[in-house]
Formats: structure tokens, C-alpha cells, sequence
């Protein structure tokens, strides 16, 4: 058991590795330790494969519904959020944000959690889903990045 506390609702979290889960079924935030990320990635060679395994993450999915679309929080602004999709598992999409493998700067620099995600989907529903997610947030008076 981690000491740690959720950074979205202050629950208890669970430690897999550098990657935290929080306890409560209704807040189910996840987050990476960035500094302990960045330090084991200049460390060794294969450490990504290594943390994403200690951590338990799932491979990605194969086939046709294979899609994701995920919510990260961002620092800075209050209730400031960035929609994502993605082909890999939540989580391992989370951790390229940090380590800024295909992100942009703002979720580099700022994620601080991921609230959400849902899927496996198709291609298809992932693309329509993602807008309309931004959109939801939006009206629910998020600041909203991302969500194309």
C-alpha cells in the first residue's frame, strides 16, 4: 500500500511500479510518477518496457476494435482537460505524454492524471466519440484540448 494519495479525489491509491491507481470505484483516476518515469528512462535502454510491465499495462489490442479515447487532466486551469484517442492502452498513451513521444505541450508539461478512458472501440466509433466527449466536457464547462 502507497502512501500517496489520489491526485483527483485524495483517496488511498494502489503502486504498481511508477503508476497509481486510486481505490475509490467512483473517482478510478490513474497517475504516473513523473520524476521516477523520467529517471528509470535515462537509466537503461528498455526501461519503457520495463515500467509499462511492472506496472501492469496491457499490450495493445489487435484487430478492429482496438481504439481508445482517454481524458487527462492538466494543471494550470481550473478544471482544464485534454481528449485524446489512441491505439495503445490508456495508460501507455498517458506515459508518452509525459515523456513527450508524440505529445503535444500541453499535456507534456501538464497532465497531471488521467480521469478517464473508454473503449476498446472501433476505429470508427473512437473518432466520433472523441469530438463528442470534448464536447460533453465543454458543456460541462471543462477547459477542453484536444478532442478533434
Amino acid at each position: 500500500m502507497s502512501d500517496k494519495k489520489c491526485r483527483i479525489c485524495s483517496s488511498l491509491v494502489l503502486e504498481f511500479g511508477h503508476l497509481y491507481k486510486c481505490q475509490s470505484p467512483a473517482c478510478g483516476g490513474v497517475f504516473w510518477d513523473k520524476r521516477m518515469v523520467k529517471k528509470a528512462l535515462r537509466e537503461t535502454p528498455d526501461a519503457l518496457d520495463k515500467i509499462l510491465s511492472v506496472a501492469q499495462v496491457p499490450k495493445p489490442i489487435k484487430g478492429e476494435v482496438s481504439k481508445f479515447v482517454y481524458v487527462l487532466r492538466l494543471k494550470g486551469e481550473v478544471d482544464s482537460v485534454y481528449v485524446g484517442m489512441t491505439g495503445k492502452h490508456p495508460y501507455a498513451r498517458y506515459l508518452d505524454h509525459i515523456r513527450g513521444y508524440k505529445s503535444s505541450r500541453h499535456t507534456k508539461r501538464r497532465a497531471t492524471a488521467l480521469i478517464k478512458f473508454e473503449g476498446p472501440m472501433t476505429y470508427e466509433a473512437a473518432q466520433k466519440r472523441e469530438p463528442e466527449l470534448a464536447g460533453e466536457l465543454r458543456q460541462s464547462s471543462h477547459a477542453v484540448y484536444g478532442g478533434h
